[in-house]
């Protein structure tokens, strides 16, 4: 049993830390409904659905393999591999982008006999920075579009400029990479259900809506379970259901410290600064990730766009930084175990000077 419950610790940290937060303040502050943000669980849960639709018709690789067929040049097969990474995390999650095309990459290396761990390191890059542009990207930034009440046009202002520097960053790297001609052959997949497509991404589109608060995000989650139990039932079995308990954990956590002494003594020295609370953001993304940094840190500062672009350029650097990090790490070295500590030296030294490069020029841009 011992074992058991080291091994779920391992596999759910996150979690498990989350509810034995929950449950320790609870102890000194009686928690209360109201700490928990129903409408952010709900539009959470109505995206999963709507994601896990989506990777089950494989639309997203169907679209990745027209563009690959289309490049005549190893540089051209980078950007694309990068780019649709890059543009698909907006809107479908960091995590689910890596998931969906760092496969295909190691795909593509097999077949053309290539080392792909560059190109898979700049696709971890490509879904961490991209998913920080938009409010469904990732769920720390559905989370504090909430918490803070932001609107899509106060959010976007905030996170254009740091968009634009990723894209010229992805885009140096790209450049300094080698190039030459080929000829990239993959298998023909089969043209995904349009009718179900449509419909999937006629409601991403309802609840990216939703997120922006120009619709009820009930409606939205009523409509998206109502298409689930009409057509697709096994889809309810596919979403990350920890994800939403440690939301539930954060929530009460950050309820329950909200008030105390020590709390309010953060609120006036440290996180009282847009700097102080930008810095707090990254340094703590490093260690603890960036969706439970800005859990923790949003009830403790009034600081909204330090703390949204603290966790965002944060999710560079360690390779627990973005949890989405290591889904790539473990997708390579389960196909080049050999090679683990070649990706690690070179994961790190992308990911830092992105962190220090981008993480400078967005705090004299924006803040």
């Amino acid at each position: 049993m011992l074992s058991k419950l080291k091994q779920y610790f391992k596999q759910e940290t996150v979690l498990c830390v989350a509810v034995l937060l929950a449950l320790g303040s609870s102890f000194f502050e009686r928690p209360k409904l109201e700490y928990i943000d129903f409408a952010v669980l709900s539009i959470l849960l109505s995206l999963m659905l709507v994601v896990a639709g989506l990777k089950r018709v494989s639309f997203l690789d169907w679209v990745a393999c027209q563009l690959l067929q289309r490049c005549a040049s190893w540089r051209g097969v980078v950007l694309a591999l990068v780019g649709v990474t890059y543009v698909s995390s907006m809107f479908v999650t960091n995590d689910v982008a890596l998931i969906t095309f760092v496969p295909l990459a190691l795909i593509i290396g097999k077949r053309l006999q290539r080392d792909v761990a560059r190109v898979i390191i700049l696709q971890t890059l490509a879904a961490n920075l991209g998913s920080m542009v938009t409010p469904p990207g990732n769920p720390q930034n559905l989370f504090l579009y909430a918490h803070y009440h932001y609107t899509a046009s106060s959010f976007f202002s905030v996170m254009a400029i740091p968009g634009i520097l990723s894209v010229i960053y992805l885009g140096l790297l790209i450049w300094r990479g080698r190039n030459e001609k080929l000829v990239l052959e993959l298998p023909e997949l089969a043209k995904p259900n349009m009718l179900q497509t449509a419909l999937l991404l006629l409601l991403l589109f309802l609840n990216i809506a939703a997120v922006l608060h120009w619709l009820d995000k009930a409606v939205a989650l009523g409509i998206t379970l109502a298409f689930v139990l009409a057509s697709q039932r096994r889809l309810l079995r596919e979403v990350d259901y920890s994800l939403l308990v440690t939301f539930v954990g954060f929530f009460v956590f950050i309820g329950n410290i909200s008030q105390t002494s020590l709390a309010i003594y953060l609120k006036q020295s440290l996180l009282g600064t847009a700097a102080g609370t930008y810095l707090a953001g990254a340094i703590a993304s490093q260690f603890i990730s960036n969706v439970p940094a800005a859990m923790l840190l949003a009830g403790l500062t009034s600081e909204a766009d330090a703390l949204l672009l603290g966790v965002n350029i944060g999710g560079l650097g360690t390779l627990i930084a973005s949890m989405a990090s290591v889904i790539s790490y473990k997708l390579f070295v389960a196909e080049h175990p050999y090679q683990a500590g070649t990706y690690l030296r070179t994961f790190l030294y992308y990911n830092f000077a992105g962190l220090a490069l981008l993480g400078a020029l967005t705090y004299v841009l924006v803040l």
